[in-house]
């Protein structure tokens, strides 16, 4: 029984040092320069996409004769399909993009099995430029449909009270999108953090796979958001 107490009364003292966990590792610092783990992270993840990019589309044929281009072709084809669902013909145009949001988004949400990395999107800053950019580039593609007086005359309906109201949404969209992947991502290494102190080890284990599946969802609710305001917006 004093055993329980006593490892009870350690995983409590831990508890003020876990939000430590979450900071990056400072690899370099110069004055308002530094390298962080979020940087390097960020960098080998996208080392790892472009490599498997070139890779994978390498040598293409007319008729695939590879795996490798089967593999590829399923993929563009896969993401194709699931953004036709919801844009129609419209998707011809936008679901390469969108598709790499997603892929980018899975990559970095799963570098959380590198060991002492942290995950880029459990930092604001990384989630902020990826919803800002994928709002602009949401409202480029219906700019470009709708054309820009048809786009900004949208603002003023049905009724011109609604103004307000959609020139918040400019704001409150991006904001919705980077703290929504940002709140998962970090609460998700505060849990993960917090397991490893007082469970086992094969019980860790088992709740980084279930970290691991919920970054995939994180990228596919992300994707299907900025899907959402293209088809919202186009129509």
């Amino acid at each position: 029984m004093g055993f329980i107490v006593d490892y009870l009364n350690g995983i409590i003292e831990e508890l003020p040092y876990l939000l430590e966990t979450t900071k990056p590792i400072i690899f370099f610092e110069k004055g308002d320069f530094r390298i962080s783990s979020f940087v390097t992270t960020t960098w080998i993840a996208m080392f790892l996409i472009i490599a498997f990019v070139l890779i994978i589309t390498s040598k293409l044929e007319i008729k695939p004769t590879t795996r490798r281009q089967a593999i590829a072709e399923k993929i563009v084809f896969s993401f194709y399909s699931f953004f036709k669902e919801i844009l129609g013909d419209n998707a011809r145009k936008v679901y390469g993009m969108l598709g790499s949001f997603f892929l980018i988004i899975l990559v970095f949400n799963f570098m959380w099995v590198i060991p002492t990395f942290t995950v880029p999107t459990s930092s604001y800053s990384t989630t902020l430029a990826l919803a800002l950019l994928a709002y602009l580039y949401s409202q480029m593609i219906i700019i470009k449909k709708v054309n820009l007086k048809n786009y900004i005359i949208s603002y003023g309906q049905p009724n011109p009270l609604m103004i307000i109201g959609n020139v918040l949404s400019i704001i409150a969209r991006p904001l919705s999108l980077s703290m929504r992947l940002f709140g998962n991502m970090f609460a998700g290494k505060i849990l993960d953090s917090l397991i490893m102190m007082t469970l086992p080890l094969l019980v860790p284990i088992a709740f980084s796979l279930l970290s691991i599946l919920a970054g995939g969802i994180q990228a596919y609710v992300f994707t299907l958001l900025v899907t959402m305001f293209i088809n919202e917006g186009l129509e």
